[in-house]
């Protein structure tokens, strides 16, 4: 027997726990424990345990699977650019919520590391396609998009007016800064 159906059947429940306990965590104490962190990166490591690549990683050998790795690399490089523009540990793993970022790939999307860690995914994905990547990439992107949620709440109640700016003024995700006036 595969060893993914069971992988899937853990990663449902680890993920919806996560989110769970992150959007408590965010209410009650408006930041996350260790505890909550950890159901976090489980929730964001468990789909690469679902992928082939992880365990079985093979160079690729088709236009599509160096896209897929060129996707992955763009990905890795985002994600990493966000976290990097944090500047804090704490703020890194919402331990504390520091200061509100609005530099670097924040210019250009509220939540740059959550988009190039679903770049990073979807691109290994394609380096070994299968129906299992489809899975994932929905499991992944449903729940980075929750959690994406309940951090917008949470930072509502942290910053007030100047996260409602920075909300009403760049997009979620990607996309141009829209101006007033």
């Amino acid at each position: 027997m595969s060893v993914l159906p069971i992988l899937l059947l853990i990663t449902i429940p680890v993920n919806a726990s996560a989110l769970w306990y992150a959007r408590v965590e965010y209410r009650q104490k408006g930041r996350l424990s260790w505890l909550g962190v950890s159901l976090l990166c489980l929730m964001f490591f468990m789909p690469n345990l679902m992928m082939d690549y992880a365990t079985n990683y093979r160079w690729p050998s088709t236009p599509f699977e160096y896209a897929g790795l060129v996707i992955a690399c763009l990905g890795l490089v985002l994600c990493m650019a966000g976290i990097a523009h944090f500047r804090s540990f704490s703020k890194t793993f919402c331990t504390e919520p520091g200061e509100l970022t609005l530099t670097g790939p924040y210019r250009w999307g509220r939540n740059p590391q959550y988009l190039g860690w679903f770049l990073f995914i979807l691109g290994f994905g394609m380096t070994d396609w299968s129906e299992w990547c489809i899975v994932v990439l929905i499991i992944l992107g449903a729940s980075i998009h929750l959690l994406v949620l309940i951090e917008e709440e949470h930072l509502h109640r942290v910053f007030g007016a100047r996260y409602d700016e920075f909300w009403r003024r760049v997009p979620r995700y990607i996309g141009k800064a829209r101006r007033d006036g």
